[in-house]
């Protein structure tokens, strides 16, 4: 696979491994060792642009409670990190309180369409197209298979900033949203993030297309078997999610990173500005416009998107809004992590449940808190 991966892009082999990181920062993995349930259904459906996307609907277990709910997960990611195991993911579990679930892969990762000029599918494209195209056709799709006029979604990590985006610019066809370790200012990221995109910087052009498979092939064992490993300590709390559930979300395969993308969260971790790839478009600033109620969840632990950065989208928006942080501050068990959320031994109750009573309060009119 190397010489595979590194004809995928002109970068040098070191920064594309320091462009692995910015994808952990993201929250991007995806299971190859994830179990799908026989309730999960796959459907494909295609963006205004000729994009082939792939989708799971996975039913209501019991009695419909609520409208559908889209899950949006990391940037460069499949939709698996939301859909771990039967036993043990967001979406198995909203399925099972009686939500029906969607969720996608964004373009270039797991079984959607990649990068291939000779059909037609350019690489360079950035994070404009990945809320424009992909997020909307998602949210369009959901609503006239279900034939809800409004639909849930909750979008995790960067998955967060598709949805502020869409909801600065659009906001048609959401009911409720909830953000879940969005960073919204990736300015405020740890050193260790700005040292590896100032680098980065230096390297990637919007044209390249990174293959990160390879690359999380060289990192999983590590990841999965070293306890304690820098991966490991910067994206989770360990006291939070048994070992063999981080084996398995550790044996992640990336799907496409393109050059365009790595580009706008370069710029977005240098200037501190949320803004389209052009600057035309201040997200951040549009957010005060958003009427779409919305909770906003940190990990008091989180070293991927700090408190701060996450809390500065809950500021900026200027509808109805609730705000959780999710840590022994407010009585938890452990501060979580960035992984935490979605992979967490806790989380089902900790997380999870008070998402799910944000949505029943939003759906049902009920006041927001």
């Amino acid at each position: 696979m190397l010489p595979q991966a590194l004809a995928m892009s002109r970068s040098l082999p070191h920064a594309s491994v320091l462009l692995l990181s910015v994808l952990l920062a993201t929250g991007c993995a995806s299971m190859s060792s994830a179990r799908v349930d026989a309730r999960a259904q796959s459907v494909r459906i295609q963006t205004e642009d000729g994009w082939n996307l792939a989708m799971r609907r996975i039913a209501p277990q019991g009695p419909v409670r609520g409208r559908p709910v889209l899950l949006i997960p990391g940037l460069a990611s499949g939709d698996v990190s939301l859909v771990l195991d039967p036993d043990h993911s967001l979406a198995y579990w909203l399925a099972a309180h009686g939500r029906e679930v969607w969720t996608v892969a964004l373009r270039g990762t797991g079984d959607s369409d990649h990068a291939d000029p000779a059909s037609g599918r350019r690489s360079g494209y950035g994070f404009d197209t990945l809320w424009r195209e992909d997020f909307r056709t998602a949210l369009r799709t959901v609503r006239q298979s279900t034939g809800a006029e409004e639909v849930d979604v909750v979008a995790y990590s960067l998955g967060a900033l598709l949805l502020y985006a869409y909801l600065a610019e659009d906001a048609d066809g959401i009911g409720a949203a909830v953000a879940l370790a969005g960073p919204t200012r990736l300015d405020r990221a740890g050193p260790w993030l700005k040292a590896l995109v100032k680098v980065s910087d230096r390297f990637v052009a919007r044209e390249d297309t990174l293959d990160m498979g390879f690359l999380s092939s060289l990192t999983a064992p590590v990841q999965a078997y070293l306890r304690g490993n820098p991966v490991e300590r910067i994206a989770l709390d360990a006291r939070n999610t048994p070992r063999e559930r981080w084996r398995r979300f550790a044996a992640h395969v990336f799907g496409e990173l393109s050059g365009g993308v790595a580009r706008d969260l370069i710029r977005m971790v240098n200037t501190g500005r949320f803004t389209s790839s052009d600057g035309s478009r201040d997200y951040r600033a549009r957010l005060a416009h958003v009427r779409v109620p919305v909770l906003v969840m940190a990990g008091e632990g989180d070293q991927v998107a700090p408190v701060s950065a996450v809390r500065d989208g809950y500021l900026a928006l200027g509808g109805p809004k609730a705000w959780r942080l999710l840590g022994t501050t407010e009585g938890l068990a452990v501060d979580y992590g960035h992984v935490d959320v979605v992979t967490g031994e806790r989380a089902p109750y900790e997380v999870w449940a008070p998402l799910l009573e944000f949505l029943d309060r939003a759906a049902a009119g009920r006041a927001i808190q």
